[in-house]
């Protein structure tokens, strides 16, 4: 049996939340765990929605016993582009054997409040900044020193060529560090940043961009203008201000030889990180995939399942009035990814913030024209076959489906959505106002065609 501690960050310090024991190490993420908050931990913090581990472990004073690795740790341990670094590092072999070795190895400051104790101990970093121009060339000794000291974090698609992605702070000095590298006394902005999908392998392991690869990072910029327009939470946008002249906060940089920009790179302005006067706040951040138990990556979930987990979330957190509110949110975010061609709609792709008594969807991420990836990427979270099939879709049948699961109105999310249709009408108009690339406003296919958007929405009933 082999021990870990998990740490959460409450009240500006790092704290001893639980032990995980691993009772079979060498099964990996298929071995037994036990998971059992400290006595001191649930004395300070039960009632503390951000203090728990994940939403399936309420603090309390019993050993949680699980038959596999609970999900919430794949929201923690390197995923995609990660995983494959750490074990070319290690010069490990990929299997379930390894993963115990990761989630110890490379958990020292993951997405949200949590982190494996372990991961930093005896880890000292002397920070080491670097310039703009430095990660905009992919300077190599910038990125051996980012992926050294975990910055370094995969996506969870499923498919070969998944974009490598860093997690960056800007220092007071205007230099860049990799996470968990620099006090955050001396941090200002925080930033993950996204490079091209290398979904050209030929015949090596890391690939390069291809042009479809280039274009879908390109166009995620411009779609996060779109959804901030159309009154939706997203990164780089807090709230709901539909002010389109506002500071788009999220920065795309083009490959420019003149400027030694090497390659593409989209700055995003991390959601579960805020800096106040009171010092730093890590947001408790939790995957679709890890409120309904999923382990395995890319796995198809039905949307009905999120749905009635969430609706069943937000009761416990004595938000049953925000429910409707809630379903037609979600409702609104598939609308607009089947409009923009986001078939990327894995459960890892949407999360929930759990704030101290309270929960919400997080800002949309990873929105992009996923449909264009040479991989062939498909939608993984579907309604049932009666109201998606092929391409076609019964909003109607979905608005009752989406009933069925949450006990909320299904005339409601039916009006819900008429309402956002007339807002989605003018969507080439809009994609042409926050300057998507001109190959994608002319791309015509049933899975992606902007200039189609009213009549589709007329098709689908969802507009006279």
């Amino acid at each position: 049996m082999e021990t870990l501690t998990l740490q959460t960050y409450l009240d500006g310090h790092w704290q001893d939340a639980c032990e995980l024991s691993f009772y079979e190490p060498e099964k990996g993420r298929h071995g037994r765990v036990s998971l059992e908050y400290n006595a001191s931990y649930v004395a300070k913090h039960q009632s503390n929605l951000a203090a728990r581990v994940s939403m399936r472990y309420p603090i309390d004073f019993f050993p949680h016993e699980c038959d596999t690795w609970p999900a919430f740790l794949f929201d923690v341990m390197p995923m995609g582009a990660g995983r494959r670094y750490w074990l070319q590092r290690e010069n490990l072999s990929d299997g379930a054997q390894q993963d115990l070795h990761l989630l110890r190895l490379g958990s020292r400051s993951p997405i949200g409040n949590l982190r494996v104790k372990e991961s930093c101990l005896g880890s000292e970093v002397t920070p080491l900044g670097f310039s703009m121009a430095d990660i905009l060339s992919r300077d190599t000794h910038f990125l051996d020193y980012a992926r050294e000291n975990g910055a370094a974090v995969g996506g969870a698609s499923g498919a070969g060529g998944d974009a490598p992605k860093f997690q960056l702070i800007r220092g007071q000095d205007g230099l860049y560090y990799p996470e968990a590298s620099l006090p955050d006394s001396d941090a200002s902005e925080f930033f993950l940043v996204k490079f091209p999908r290398q979904s050209s392998s030929q015949g090596s392991k890391q690939g390069r961009p291809l042009a479809s690869d280039i274009l879908v990072l390109e166009t995620e910029a411009a779609y996060y203008r779109i959804a901030k327009y159309l009154g939706l939470n997203v990164v780089g946008h807090p709230g709901y201000a539909t002010n389109q002249s506002e500071s788009a906060g999220v920065n795309y940089f083009a490959a420019d030889e003149e400027k030694h920009i090497t390659t593409p790179s989209l700055w995003l302005p991390r959601f579960d990180r805020l800096k106040g006067v009171d010092g730093m706040y890590r947001c408790a951040i939790e995957s679709l995939y890890s409120l309904v138990g999923n382990t395995e990556p890319g796995a198809s979930v039905p949307h009905r399942i999120y749905l009635k987990q969430l609706a069943d979330d937000w009761r416990d957190a004595d938000q049953g009035d925000e429910i409707e509110e809630l379903v037609i949110e979600y409702l609104h975010r598939d609308l607009l990814n089947i409009l923009l061609g986001n078939s990327d709609n894995h459960g890892r792709n949407t999360s929930i913030i759990r704030w101290r008594r309270g929960l919400q969807l997080a800002p949309i991420y990873d929105l992009a024209p996923m449909v264009l990836d040479d991989s062939g990427i498909t939608r993984t979270s579907r309604w049932s076959n009666e109201n998606e099939l092929g391409g076609r879709y019964d909003w109607r049948g979905i608005c009752t489906e989406a009933s069925a699961a949450t006990q909320v109105n299904s005339d409601a999310l039916w009006s819900g959505l008429c309402d956002f249709a007339k807002k989605l009408a003018p969507l080439k108009r809009l994609a042409e106002e926050c300057d998507v690339p001109h190959e994608v406003l002319n791309h015509h296919v049933a899975s992606l065609n902007l200039s189609g958007t009213e009549e589709r929405l007329k098709t689908w009933g969802l507009l006279p």
